[in-house]
Order: structure tokens, then sequence, then C-alpha cells
């Protein structure tokens, strides 16, 4: 991989990225017998229409190891963006408040007054086949960051993340037990 932006930060929860992105996609209250970000179809094409209009696949990781059982399918990434507002300097002054014993309720209060920004951010999610059920297709978060000049550059600083430190799903060796194919 290319060298990356280091200004790029982590945002701080993916799952709450990609209920900001999905959000304008999806009306109405959520029904767990219609699933948006679950398809009971034999391809990944199904879910993969529903995605943001501006959304890139950026990767495809093919696992070698299998459990007893399980059936294997390839994963989809993918790239979206999405804005959000920001407090000017929160981070340092978060960092500054607990530093000081300030408590972190408090600590965010306080980093979040101020002149406020809008950031672009950017949603690192994956389309995969569920491991014992070869017609379940789900759709679900991997990784965010903020203050990437674009999707590409986006994409390239969070695979080189999730590869190199992992994340809450995916630990760093997850992705050298098969062929990840970097399609940016």
């Amino acid at each position: 991989m290319q060298l990356v932006n280091t200004q790029i930060q982590r945002f701080y929860c993916s799952t709450d990225a990609f209920f900001i992105v999905f959000s304008s996609t999806f009306d109405g209250s959520y029904d767990s017998d219609n699933d948006p970000h679950e398809s009971n179809s034999n391809d990944h094409f199904e879910i993969e229409s529903s995605n943001p209009a501006d959304t890139i696949q950026v990767a495809t990781f093919l696992r070698n190891e299998q459990l007893p059982g399980e059936i294997i399918n390839k994963q989809y990434f993918y790239v979206s963006s999405f804005e959000r507002e920001s407090t000017i300097g929160y981070r340092e002054k978060f960092k500054d408040y607990i530093d000081n014993g300030m408590d972190i309720l408090a600590a965010l209060k306080k980093s979040n007054e101020g002149p406020k920004i809008m950031r672009t951010c950017h949603l690192l999610f994956e389309i995969r086949g569920d491991r014992w059920d070869n017609n379940t297709w789900m759709r679900l978060p991997v990784y965010a960051c903020e203050d990437a000049s674009s999707h590409k550059e986006a994409a390239e600083w969070m695979l080189n993340e999730l590869t190199t430190k992992g994340n809450e799903i995916y630990d760093e060796d997850y992705f050298r037990k098969g062929v990840l194919e970097v399609l940016i």
C-alpha cells in the first residue's frame, strides 16, 4: 500500500457511522423480518444495489481456512462518505479536560462547546455471506475515519489500519488467512 495521510483519524464508532450513512437510504421503522442490510439471495448483488450513490468497491477478500460445516464466500468491501458537524479542536479539548482530571461526561460536554465545522467522514463496510447459510448476505460496518480527502485515501488508510491493527470484528491476522485484493 501507498503512504497514507497521517492527518486522518479513526471515527469514534463505525456502527454510528454506518447508521449515519444508511439513515437516508431506508425510511420507516426497523423490521427484523425485512432487514434492509440483509438479503436472502444466492449472491451479493441484491443487497449491493441499495448501497448509497457515492459508494465505491475498494477490496475483496477470500479466506483460505474453512471450519467444519462452514461456507466460505468472498467478502466485498466498500467505502461511502458522510458529513457531520464537529466542534473545532474537540479532540484536543477532550484530551486536555481528561488530563486535568475532569470526568468523562463533563469533558464531552465541554469539548463540544465552541465554533462548529462540517467534516467529511468515510465508512468502510462489507457485504458478506453468512458462514452457515448460503442464501443470506449481510451488510456490516467495518471501520470509519475522518479527515481523508477522498474515498481512495480513506480506503487506503482504513484498509491499512484494519490489516495491521485489526478492529472489533477482525484481528490483524485475519487477512493473512486468505487473499485480499485491493481494487483502488
